[in-house]
């Protein structure tokens, strides 16, 4: 009887798991019609509740876009009596950097373009890939350093240790420890990614208060179900549980608060940069445009379940990203959630600087009119 609940405890286990990654599994595929999205306290932790929706703003398409409007239509545009009185740099500017998964390489291509231009920002506020990138750029890495990580696939590559089918495949394996202790639900620890990111860190930059620039990683806490914004602590932790896809990775537990991708409910958190005290935000879009697609599109295995994402995202991201003065928005529609590959880093990162350098007349507009000269 033992053996037969056993069986039958690994496999409910198996399935459920199974489902759980299935949708992921679709996402890190890459499509050409059809849109892929990164699904995606205490001290030193921010709470704030899932804001409201902002009013639509226009949008011009070149090879990336960039959402502008009034700057009294967006909470993330603020001058004269909305800087509560502030001028010059005293006004604080915020760089929003979204989750995305490899595609977002793209930061890089944006900061690249931002630093050249000397485009000035006080705090980097990130989701998931956007939470990475932010760290390292605020640690101090060069940019070509961080861009190196994406290229040689070293990053991909210390997230995904081992392929989600054989992980899969291996699961009654992992699931037998079960019968002694319980730990967090997922598939990967994320010990060895953690691991990667710390080496990467300077010695001196592995706490966020010690960092070079302002920083916040923002991850939601499963036990209150509300996002977070993390300020201090360990950089590498944070920046692992703000990539925490939830069912693909095992939650993050940080003092009593239990962490999984700040994606799920802030995948661009112009929110908590507000929250933050930024008076301008810059926000950076990372995920697949809505498109209209050809009906046969939906013909092929998981083509339903990608654009059920790409439709919920969509509408999830859009607000957020409204909130702020300027979002960019990079041309990354192809490129999966997980790719591996050096051509999608490449061609993530050219769709960054090309996006940036097309919002540059923007950028300069809006912080212009909040008294910044640059």
């Amino acid at each position: 009887m033992f053996l037969v609940n056993f069986a039958a405890v690994i496999a409910g286990r198996f399935v459920s798991t199974i489902l759980s990654v299935s949708l992921l599994l679709c996402c890190s595929l890459p499509s050409c019609a059809t849109g892929l999205i990164d699904i995606a306290g205490g001290d030193g932790q921010l709470r704030t509740a899932t804001s409201s929706s902002a009013s639509t703003l226009g949008v011009l398409d070149t090879a990336g876009s960039v959402s502008v409007g009034n700057d009294t239509a967006r909470s993330g545009c603020r001058t004269g009596n909305n800087a509560d009185g502030k001028a010059g740099r005293d006004i604080k500017i915020a760089l929003v950097l979204g989750g995305g998964g490899t595609r977002g390489a793209s930061h890089v291509g944006v900061l690249k373009v931002l630093e050249k231009e000397k485009v000035p920002f006080d705090i980097i506020v990130g989701t998931s890939m956007g939470a990475i990138v932010g760290g390292f750029y605020c640690a101090g890495l060069k940019l070509p350093e961080i861009e190196k990580m994406f290229l040689d696939t070293s990053l991909m590559r210390s997230y995904m240790t081992v392929p989600i089918p054989v992980r899969l495949m291996t699961m009654p394996v992992f699931l037998l420890p079960r019968l002694v202790y319980h730990p967090y639900d997922g598939l990967f620890y994320g010990v060895r990614f953690r691991r990667y990111l710390n080496k990467k860190l300077p010695d001196d930059e592995k706490k966020i208060e010690e960092l070079k620039k302002p920083y916040a990683a923002v991850a939601v806490d499963l036990t209150e179900g509300l996002p977070h914004a993390i300020t201090k602590g360990r950089l590498a932790k944070a920046m692992q549980a703000s990539s925490a896809v939830p069912g693909l990775r095992k939650p993050v537990q940080i003092g009593n608060d239990l962490f999984i991708d700040g994606g799920v409910l802030e995948n661009i958190p112009v929110e908590q940069a507000l929250e933050l005290g930024a008076d301008v935000v810059i926000a950076v879009n990372c995920d697949e445009r809505l498109n209209t697609v050809p009906i046969n599109s939906f013909r092929k295995m998981g083509s339903v379940s990608r654009r059920i994402i790409t439709l919920q995202l969509d509408k999830m991201d859009g607000p957020h990203a409204d909130k702020a003065c300027i979002t960019i928005h990079p041309d990354v529609d192809g490129i999966g959630l997980l790719s591996t590959k050096k051509q999608d880093a490449i061609r993530a990162i050219e769709a960054g600087e090309e996006a940036a350098r097309q919002a540059l007349p923007q950028i300069r507009q809006c912080l212009q009119d909040a008294g910044v000269n640059f």
